[in-house]
């Protein structure tokens, strides 16, 4: 199983030879392509070839290109992911549009809880207001629900912050948001999922509108991690980005089973796949927030 996540920010020349990839910088850096999970590109003059690139998707590596404040300008997937893609995205675009208020429902659910208990974790105020909110969520109030939550969850996370601002908190929060969103991306095409077509999410510009339904839960994770690494610069450092790209070997509870996230999302889509392709009915395998504990390494 993939591993290590890599990020690359310095000018660097790429290439591929014998299951390793080469990057030149001042040095040449070697690393096997069968322990990648991700490569996040950040910076000028990094160069990679298109075959390259074809190697890479071929062995389910995702790359992830982002801007200088911390946005995912391009994700690059592999194009045929599962053998049974095509069943799988006609099962999509068919699934009745009640069963996937359903699914919606559960999805903002466990946000809700996630960020009651992220600010338990974080030892601030709060959190039973935002419990209440859990509990009393229905398929009719579900996008009020979330709104109010969020907007008082944040206040209780930062006091005054506001998330369409450009500032250190945000950066941070979007930089982890990006990681976690190139995962699930990732792990949905993988499965044989179509990232375009959403539960809830549903524009017509965006690629990932699946990707950005289902990382709601884990978004209260992201806010964990970063909330120990918002420093006084918008643009975050070395030994921030690494913290935030750790995120994915953060432990999480599913179904009662301690796992890291890169196994949670993964086991996720396998979960809403049997939802949808076989008509499954159990739950939406969703992820439990813990304190802070990795589970696997990060290779830079």
């Amino acid at each position: 199983m993939p591993f290590r996540t890599l990020e690359i920010t310095k000018p660097s020349e790429i290439h591929i030879n014998f299951g390793q990839l080469e990057i030149t910088q001042e040095e040449k850096i070697f690393v096997p392509i069968e322990d990648l999970y991700q490569i996040t590109a950040l910076g000028p003059n990094i160069r990679l070839s298109t075959m390259d690139l074809s190697i890479l998707s071929q062995n389910n590596v995702s790359i992830m290109t982002l801007d200088e404040k911390y946005l995912p300008t391009a994700i690059v997937l592999p194009f045929s992911g599962n053998s049974r893609q095509s069943q799988i995205m006609h099962a999509q675009v068919s699934y009745s549009e009640e069963k996937y208020k359903t699914l919606w429902e559960q999805i903002i659910k466990r946000k809700v809880e996630n960020q009651s208990r992220n600010l338990t974790l974080l030892g601030l105020d709060g959190a039973e207001k935002i419990a209440t909110y859990s509990q009393g969520i229905s398929a009719d109030n579900v996008d009020y629900i979330e709104a109010i939550s969020a907007k008082e969850y944040f206040q209780k996370y930062h006091c005054g912050l506001n998330r369409r601002g450009d500032d250190p908190v945000n950066n941070r929060l979007n930089y982890g948001y990006a990681i976690v969103r190139s995962a699930i991306a990732r792990s949905l095409v993988c499965t044989g999922f179509h990232p375009a077509f959403g539960i809830h999410h549903n524009n017509q510009l965006n690629a990932f509108n699946l990707a950005d339904d289902l990382i709601e839960p884990y978004r209260a994770i992201v806010d964990q991690t970063a909330y120990y690494n918002i420093g006084p610069n918008e643009r975050l450092n070395k030994a921030e980005r690494k913290e935030l790209s750790g995120v994915l070997f953060n432990a999480c509870l599913l179904d009662g089973t301690k796992v890291n996230l890169i196994s949670a999302i993964e086991l996720m889509c396998e979960s809403l796949k049997r939802i949808i392709l076989d008509g499954s009915s159990e739950k939406l395998q969703l992820p439990t927030i813990l304190a802070i504990e990795k589970m696997e390494g990060i290779t830079e």
